[in-house]
């Protein structure tokens, strides 16, 4: 579409035309693109202002669309313009950061304020700085609004995080009672941990109160919880609300600190105000995050009444694992009336409630524990049978055995396999009367999988005989495919090394060898993973020559490099080339997990392959440790002709902070034609990555 035919449509009087119209500025490559652009930010619709500020990134003419964006910001007429052009700069991200820089320094109070929202937009270092040196500017709002735009400063990386905490707690010692208010909030917002000295001045301030408890609840110290707990009973229910977010927020990310729960607990008990405003946000609440640290809080009070509200809170995915923590804090105190309330509660809920008593007990109630767990085995429901086995496999006594070996054959796939796991733990500890279960056994019967999970249980544990490897080499020969999956896993347990003397048993490494033909694939699966323990190459090398089932050769690819890594770099490159993609697939997978310039020689050649989900997972694996070579032929996948490959090219030149990645980003934008595409090019060009460590302030 020409320039001018886009500048009739964006005179129309339909604000949905226009709204096309802004759409293809893109594809106007001159400088008229520019001028374009600043009319739709101008647009009197903000639909047509937003349209404008999601194609800004993707103009040809960067250079002529920020001195527009910097022209924009300077109009004091138009303020939908302005405030469109701030989106804008946002939108194309560091290539803007110049205008913003530029503007801060050489425009009117309220040009400054658009520069500075521009710069939370696009954290930046070099944004950061500038910045904090607006903390001191003539203009209280610029000031206030720069303080506010330092709490995203940690998107900019660590250094910038800690330029931002230091310019943030210098204002603290200002006299504006907003700047301080804002310097608090940002400070919360980076996390910093500030020490209950630095904020107790401002503690009893009616205006900073929240802020400042807020801030000081992540240094965990005795005096900032004291205050935190205290506040909770506060008459402001602002005040109190946060109070208890930031207790919840505390107790759930350290339950086990003694200091914070104790402290807290001791200070709230008393307080009948602050067990009122607790519970009332924990059933009551509508933010679910709020509700959430007010049911952690409401352990702290340890009132057995509360416990219903609790075990109802275990129902709820998003409150489960909040409801966990606060039943974990109260205590012992909490098991009887959480076994009452867990009695008549949904069998979901149930079952959450046995996970906890374990938890709960003491140590000396043990019995009691499984006395309890005793009663879950009879009960039909899914949720309790797997509460009751994850106990079991803990703390189950040798007579708990056959009552879990029971529950393995269960028709429900989940409880059966959860009893398998506790049988193991139970035949590993109880070796006698796993022994006299085994000799009950028939190999060729419907409980063989019983055997030969306790044969591997005792394999790992002890040595095994004769007798246990002729009893799973039969098993190999059972009806039930699940009965020879666990005869394999169990041979190559034996044969790894627990055999007569110690030494692994060559005959249930054939054995496993023998499971490559059977029919079920979840058998040859675990013969594959089997063998790749047991380095055994040859038998896989042979299996990938007789299938093309991606599931089983992505397998015995895994297994092979386990058991051989030069033989499985030798074996998957012409896999990668394969014409089924599934076949490939499974073969680019495999070598992701292998090391060195040969692999990276075979994933260059699956970046030839003609379906681009093959070229793509190349591209992730070369992606995760790049080196010159790999980057240079990422940099290449930037000209492919799908463009999700290219989107998928720029996102990981992008997570790279070397020049030569810039580099390739750069020269591609400009020729670049997919919107989309463009847009990921230039979120690459501006991100950054950072890391480091916390200190107390």
């Amino acid at each position: 579409m020409t320039p001018e035919r886009i500048g009739k449509l964006l005179d129309e009087s339909e604000p949905e035309t226009r709204r096309l119209a802004a759409q293809q500025i893109p594809s106007v490559h001159g400088e008229e693109a520019a001028a374009l652009l600043l009319r739709a930010l101008g647009d009197s619709d903000w639909r047509v202002r937003k349209e404008a500020t999601a194609v800004a990134a993707s103009i040809e003419k960067r250079d002529a669309v920020l001195g527009a964006l910097r022209t924009a910001l300077d109009d004091k007429v138009n303020l939908g313009l302005r405030n469109a052009a701030v989106e804008a700069m946002i939108a194309i991200g560091s290539d803007a950061l110049p205008v913003a820089l530029g503007a801060l320094d050489t425009l009117d109070e309220d040009g400054r304020k658009l520069a500075i929202e521009a710069l939370a937009g696009m954290p930046d270092l070099r944004g950061t700085v500038a910045l904090s040196r607006a903390l001191g500017d003539a203009d209280s709002n610029v000031r206030v609004a720069s303080a506010e735009a330092l709490g995203r400063a940690a998107e900019a990386g660590e250094e910038a995080r800690t330029i931002a905490i230091d310019a943030l707690l210098a204002l603290l010692a200002c006299d504006d009672t907003m700047l301080k208010l804002s310097a608090l909030d940002s400070l919360t917002r980076l996390e910093a941990k500030l020490s209950w000295r630095t904020v107790e001045p401002f503690a009893t301030d009616p205006i900073l109160k929240r802020y400042a408890l807020s801030a000081a609840a992540a240094s965990r110290e005795v005096d900032a919880i004291r205050a935190l707990a205290n506040a909770v009973g506060d008459a402001s229910p602002i005040v109190a609300r946060e109070a208890v977010i930031a207790l919840g927020e505390a107790v759930l990310a350290d339950p086990d600190d003694a200091n914070v729960v104790e402290t807290a607990s001791a200070t709230m008990r008393p307080s009948l105000r602050a067990h009122e405003t607790i519970r009332s946000m924990a059933e009551r609440e509508e933010n679910p995050h709020a509700r959430g640290a007010a049911i952690a809080a409401l352990g702290l009070l340890r009132d057995p009444d509360d416990v219903p509200v609790l075990v109802d809170a275990l129902s709820d995915p998003e409150l489960a694992d909040r409801a966990e923590v606060a039943l974990r804090v109260f205590g012992e105190e909490a098991l009887q009336p959480l076994m009452e309330a867990g009695r008549t509660a949904a069998p979901n809920v149930r079952g959450a409630t046995l996970s906890l008593v374990p938890v709960l007990s003491p140590p000396e109630d043990e019995t009691e524990v499984l006395a309890v767990m005793r009663e879950a085995l009879r009960d039909p429901s899914t949720d309790v049978l797997l509460a009751a086995m994850r106990v079991f496999g803990r703390t189950g006594a040798a007579s708990d055995l056959r009552d879990v070996a029971r529950l393995a054959l269960h028709p429900d796939a989940r409880v059966a396999d959860a009893a398998v796991t506790a049988l193991h733990e139970l035949a590993a500890r109880h070796e006698g009367e796993a022994r006299a279960l085994l000799g009950e056994l028939d190999a060729s019967g419907t409980e063989a999988v019983l055997g030969c999970i306790v044969i591997d249980a005792l394999a790992r544990k002890t040595q095994v005989d004769g007798g246990d490897v002729a009893f799973l080499q039969g098993a190999l020969s059972n009806g039930d495919p699940r009965a020879r999956r666990h005869a394999v896993e169990a041979l190559a347990t034996v044969a790894a090394g627990g055999g007569a003397y110690g030494q692994g048993d060559a005959r249930a490494a054939d054995a496993v060898s023998f499971a490559l033909a059977d029919e079920e694939p979840e058998v040859v699966l675990a013969a594959v993973r089997a063998l790749g323990r047991l380095h055994r190459a040859e038998p896989l090398v042979a299996l990938l020559d007789a299938s093309r089932d991606p599931a089983t050769v992505a397998a015995a690819l895994r297994a092979i490099a386990d058991a051989d890594r030069e033989r499985a770099l030798h074996v998957a490159l012409p896999l990668v080339r394969s014409a089924d993609s599934g076949v490939a697939s499974a073969a680019v997978e495999a070598l992701g997990s292998l090391t060195g310039p040969a692999r990276d020689d075979a994933l260059f050649a699956a970046l030839e392959h003609t379906d681009s989900e093959v070229v793509k997972l190349a591209l992730s694996e070369l992606g995760r440790a790049t080196s010159a070579r790999s980057l240079t032929r990422i940099g290449l996948a930037l000209d492919h002709a799908a463009r999700d490959v290219r989107r998928l090219a720029a996102e990981l030149l992008g997570h790279d902070a070397s020049t030569s990645a810039h580099a390739l980003l750069r020269a591609r934008l400009d020729r670049e034609k997919d919107v989309s595409v463009r847009v990921a090019i230039a979120a690459a060009l501006s991100a950054r990555s950072r890391g480091g460590g916390e200190e107390m302030r």
